[in-house]
């Protein structure tokens, strides 16, 4: 396994991991995470059994996995920008007792920041989890998919947590409190992430790194990138939760602080609504 897989795979999840935390993510991922998303297209009117789907920044491919169980797509390709480590995928499979080996219709490709190896209008359905906050260009990533959807496909994004919402710089692992990246100063918290002992350096530095890499989208921002790229919003659920304020966040608009993330299903623009 790669460390940068690795070190994603606990990029994703606000829980600690454990000696038993790594069956957690697991399932966390292969089922509940793939089960949303299955359940939010249904509620929509959109059966995603047997098409070609994409999963764009798959990281450990684990959610890839479960969704290729799930729905049984034609074909389902992750894509990431690190190489998928496919002899650890199959061995938190055969661990968990879900499989003995990969599906032949799943597969994973290495793809650029901004490039996806695959052709025009390749897949019915494109999705991305938990990834859109870290993409540097996103307006680039989403013209991507868009070329590789076909003109009748959907696209669904989650996206969590907006950089300005509570757990927003993703280090709950290092501080208890909600907004303490609006608050302090960014080097300061940089350096208390790599003085900390609650991990180990690297990961403490690779988690540094990813909070000063963030891109630091808000909602309003996501809307006006998925409309330039050339998509319509079908259907929106955003993700919130009561927040407590101080004045010191009166700078800053309330949809961005109680706004934690966003589920949205897309489709190019021009394309019916799903029956």
């Amino acid at each position: 396994m790669t460390v940068r897989n690795s070190l994603r795979r606990r990029l994703r999840s606000p829980n600690r991991r454990t000696a038993t935390g790594e069956s957690k993510w697991f399932w966390d991922h292969y089922e509940l995470a793939a089960r949303e998303i299955v359940t939010f297209c249904d509620n929509a009117g959109l059966n995603l059994r047997g098409l070609t789907i994409a999963d764009i920044g798959c990281g450990d491919g684990i959610m890839a996995l479960g969704l290729s169980q799930l729905v049984s797509p034609r074909k389902l390709v992750g894509f990431d920008v690190n190489p998928v480590d496919l002899g650890h995928l199959l061995f938190q499979c055969r661990a968990e007792g879900v499989l003995s080996e990969i599906p032949a219709q799943l597969e994973f490709r290495q793809s650029s920041p901004s490039k996806t190896p695959a052709e025009d209008g390749e897949f019915d359905f494109v999705y991305s989890w938990s990834a859109f906050e870290h993409i540097g260009e996103p307006l680039d990533v989403l013209r991507e998919i868009h070329r590789v959807l076909r003109p009748t496909g959907h696209f669904f994004l989650q996206l969590w947590p907006f950089y300005h919402s509570p757990k927003g710089s993703h280090l709950w692992d290092w501080f208890d409190d909600d907004f303490h990246h609006l608050r302090e100063d960014e080097q300061e918290i940089v350096n208390t992430v790599l003085a900390s002992d609650r991990h180990e350096p690297g990961f403490s530095q690779y988690m540094a790194h990813e909070f000063q890499q963030l891109n630091r989208i808000t909602l309003e921002q996501l809307q006006r990138v998925v409309l330039e790229a050339g998509f319509d919003v079908a259907r929106l659920e955003l993700l919130s939760a009561p927040v407590t304020l101080t004045p010191d966040l009166g700078r800053y608009r309330w949809t961005d602080l109680g706004i934690g993330g966003i589920k949205l299903l897309a489709r190019p623009t021009g394309t019916p609504n799903p029956e």
